[in-house]
C-alpha cells in the first residue's frame, strides 16, 4: 500500500453508535436491533444470576423486560437527540 492510501484512510471520519442510529438505515438498523439484543442478554445474565442467589426463576423474565427497554430508551433518545439537532 502506498502512503497515501494510509493517509487517505486517516481522514475517514468514525462514527458513533448514536450517530449511526440516529442516522438511519441499514448501520441504524443493525444497531438499533443490536441495542435490545445486548440489553435483554446483559439484564437477562443480572436476573439468572439474581435468580441463582436467591432461589428465585422469575428475576431472569424481568431482567429480560428491563434490557429490552434500556434497549429501546436508547434508540429513542439518539433519536430525540439527532430531532433536536436538526431543529436547530
Amino acid at each position: 500500500m502506498t502512503r497515501s492510501h494510509y493517509q487517505d484512510a486517516d481522514k475517514v471520519k468514525l462514527r458513533t453508535t448514536g450517530e449511526l442510529v440516529s442516522g438511519g438505515g441499514l448501520s441504524g438498523a443493525i444497531m438499533t436491533l443490536l441495542y435490545v439484543i445486548i440489553g435483554i442478554a446483559f439484564w437477562s445474565l443480572v436476573g439468572f444470576g439474581l435468580d441463582k442467589l436467591f432461589g428465585t426463576t422469575w428475576i431472569v423474565w424481568v431482567g429480560a423486560l428491563i434490557g429490552a427497554f434500556g434497549g429501546f430508551y436508547l434508540v429513542y433518545y439518539y433519536m430525540s437527540q439527532s430531532n433536536s439537532d436538526h431543529k436547530r
